[in-house]
This record gives C-alpha cells, sequence and structure tokens, in this order.
C-alpha cells in the first residue's frame, strides 16, 4: 500500500500530481484484468476522474514539476527570503523550463484522456507508450520530492537535537512522563 504524503506546502500539487498517476495506472490495471462488466464500468471511472486530475494538476504545476524533477527544490518564501537568493530560485526553475518537452506529456496526458472512455472499452495499447512515459516523470518526481523533504525533515531534526543537547531542562516538558504510583495507595 502506498503512502500518500498530505501537506500544505509549495510542492501540494507535484504531490497530488503523482498520487493522481499512481492511482490512475492501479485503476487502469483493474479495469483491463476485471471480469465483470459493473467492475470494469466502476474502475474505468476511477481511472479517469484520476488522469482528469493530474491533467489539471501538471497545467497548473508544471512550472514546480519539472524543476523539482531536475533537483531544484522551490524556496519557501518569508520576510527573511533574500532578494538575492529569490532570484537565483527563480531563475533555476526558469531554466528547467523546456516548452516543447512540457507539450510532450501535454499531449500523452490528452492521448490518455481521450482514450480512457468510461464504461466502454479502452484504447489501451494506442496509449500504452504514454502512460509509461508519464509514469517515468511521476516516478522521477515524486523520488526528488521525496528526497527535499527527507532533507528538510532531517535538517530540522538536527537543529531541534542540537538544540535539546545544549539544553536538556527546556525540552524536558515536551517528553511528559506518567504519573508515579503513590506508594501508599498500594500498601494497605
Amino acid at each position: 500500500m502506498a503512502v500518500e504524503i498530505k501537506t500544505e506546502s509549495p510542492l501540494k500539487g507535484v504531490i497530488e500530481f503523482y498520487q493522481a498517476i499512481d492511482r490512475f495506472e492501479r485503476y487502469c490495471s483493474m479495469c483491463q484484468n476485471s471480469r465483470d462488466i459493473e467492475g470494469k464500468v466502476s474502475y474505468s471511472k476511477d481511472a479517469r476522474e484520476n488522469i482528469d486530475l493530474a491533467y489539471s494538476e501538471y497545467l497548473e504545476n508544471f512550472s514546480l514539476i519539472f524543476p523539482t524533477r531536475d533537483g531544484i527544490k522551490p524556496i519557501s518564501v518569508s520576510l527573511e527570503t533574500k532578494t538575492e537568493e529569490l532570484k537565483e530560485s527563480f531563475e533555476a526553475q526558469l531554466r528547467s523550463l523546456d516548452k516543447k518537452e512540457i507539450n510532450r506529456y501535454l499531449i500523452s496526458l490528452n492521448n490518455i484522456k481521450h482514450h480512457c472512455p468510461v464504461g466502454d472499452a479502452c484504447d489501451y495499447e494506442e496509449v500504452a507508450g504514454d502512460i509509461e512515459k508519464i509514469k517515468d516523470l511521476a516516478k522521477k518526481v515524486k523520488k526528488a520530492t521525496e528526497r527535499i523533504y527527507l532533507e528538510d525533515f532531517l535538517d530540522m531534526t538536527k537543529k531541534r537535537l542540537k538544540e535539546a543537547a545544549e539544553d536538556p531542562d527546556r525540552f524536558k516538558s515536551m517528553f511528559p512522563l506518567p504519573p508515579k504510583p503513590l506508594e501508599m495507595e498500594y500498601r494497605g
């Protein structure tokens, strides 16, 4: 069973994109393997809903999908963020966008959408190459996103442990111990 990351972050739409592709693939596979007509209709409907979701997330987030895939971490914008850092981050994101490549994946998503009718016979063979292309993009984006989160959480954990090592008393209240049993209550 796949673990889905739920988060409010700059990468929320990117995560929704690759999770929708993952669900599409599962439903598509179940649809192909189902011998039951009602099951096929249900699975094809779910597959179609997820490819539609992936399509809309792709259109809204390709400016983060491609930089993330290329290892560029989106910057968190706050009042403390320096203008030069922002400029460098945005320039790196811009360099990773290639109109031809973005269109190639968009065409693949469109082909999949049009060959995935709800409850009808699908033309899987005609879009197998497009599905593999989209799955490959989703896998790369997922891997890069997970690495970004791992690095962030590792840095945060190291920082907290360093602070705890410097002042352990300050962190005692974070780990409340259960109350000690009262000896008198148990003695008599």
